[in-house]
């Protein structure tokens, strides 16, 4: 996909106003850092054969915050392909938002988005199973989960023959929580409490079944608009995991009261790209785009903790209590919403096809990762 020139340099400027970043986030170990400013990339732009427009909600600039991996996936891409693929990159939500990108990437207007998996549910169904709570809600378990044969056999390959998408690289964000905002003055901890809560709740189905269950008042808000609500105090509570919430859009950290780490799910994000792209490709070069993300995913997960642990320290700093549940009210939302419950049963069939495939990824939770969450 060719870019326009007014497109072109509102994304190079965002990149080369970083003057990049510390080495030893940009860097693979025995390799130059990375430094980018609008003439050099116009360059690697004039000299590239192909283009690969990405488009991601998040700050380029809040790499120690959010682990959104645009420097590390433009600089393995481009490096790796020897500048036949440019990287052209618009963050902070440039080309839109959420379900925006969704629909973006549909219609082949960009070609790779930085997205939840909540947010693509819409297009991916497939990936909404994750959405069913308090099976792979646990860091490692997901990362198990993700790196497993079961999940590329079962997940990724059926997505992949659609011939739309492809997930190109799974982001390790967290477990989803339920946390309060300011103008609420509430906070929530255990099921009874979220009675009469307005919730704000994403674009899944799943998630919007498991909220049902409970009794909050469920309202949709695209993330876009969630500071907004959170401020003018329409909703009262909201579930992203503790990296979502700090990472949210037009200062939505600075509104959050409490937030109680239930653990339900994942608050997985994936970047995800075009097929119609990729088709384009010699297939050494489909092999670099693979072998890119997959460079890039190793650096996220030794760089996961650093970043959660940033979060938290920012969360404070607003003033936002953080809440660790007792294993008894953990186990009480467990009892009640968990996996197992008969309200699951035809989600699981209609997402799935039956219930055996959802207990084959169930095992992979427990099944031994190379990658582990140091």
């Amino acid at each position: 996909m060719k870019i326009n020139r007014r497109l072109f340099i509102k994304g190079a400027l965002s990149v080369g106003a970083l003057n990049y970043c510390a080495p030893l986030l940009c860097l693979p170990v025995g390799t130059i850092q990375m430094e980018y400013d609008l003439m050099e990339e116009r360059d690697k732009l004039r000299r590239a054969d192909y283009i690969l427009n990405f488009a991601s909600p998040y700050q380029t600039s809040q790499y120690r915050t959010t682990p959104h991996l645009h420097q590390q996936l433009k600089f393995y891409i481009e490096s790796l392909s020897e500048g036949k693929i440019y990287v052209s990159l618009f963050d902070n939500g440039q080309l839109g938002v959420g379900t925006e990108l969704m629909a973006a990437i549909s219609h082949k207007h960009i070609d790779v988005a930085l997205i939840s998996v909540s947010n693509l549910s819409r297009a991916l169904p497939l990936l909404d199973i994750l959405n069913i709570p308090f099976w792979a809600s646990n860091n490692q378990a997901y990362l198990n989960l993700i790196s497993s044969k079961q999940w590329h056999d079962l997940v990724l390959t059926p997505i992949k023959k659609q011939g739309k998408f492809q997930i190109l690289l799974h982001h390790i964000i967290g477990s989803r929580t339920l946390t309060t905002v300011k103008r609420s003055n509430k906070r929530v901890i255990m099921p009874e409490d979220l009675k009469g809560v307005n919730l704000r709740v994403p674009a899944s189905k799943v998630l919007n079944h498991f909220y049902t269950l409970t009794q909050a008042n469920i309202i949709e808000v695209p993330w876009s608009k969630t500071a907004k609500m959170a401020r003018l105090g329409l909703i009262h509570a909201l579930d992203p995991s503790i990296i979502g919430l700090h990472s949210g859009p037009d200062g939505l950290k600075s509104y959050l009261k409490h937030v109680t780490k239930i653990d339900s799910v994942p608050d997985a994000w994936v970047t995800v790209i075009s097929q119609a792209w990729l088709k384009q490709l010699p297939a050494s070069l489909k092999e670099v785009v693979t072998i890119a993300a997959e460079k890039t995913f190793d650096h996220h997960i030794n760089n996961f903790n650093a970043i959660h642990t940033e979060c938290i320290k920012g969360l404070s700093k607003y003033g936002t209590a953080i809440y660790e549940p007792s294993n008894e009210v953990q186990s009480e939302w467990i009892r009640q919403f968990g996996h197992h419950q008969p309200a699951w049963r035809d989600i699981k069939k209609d997402l799935l096809g039956d219930l055996k495939t959802f207990d084959k990824l169930l095992d992979a939770t427990n099944e031994t990762s190379r990658f582990l969450l140091s």
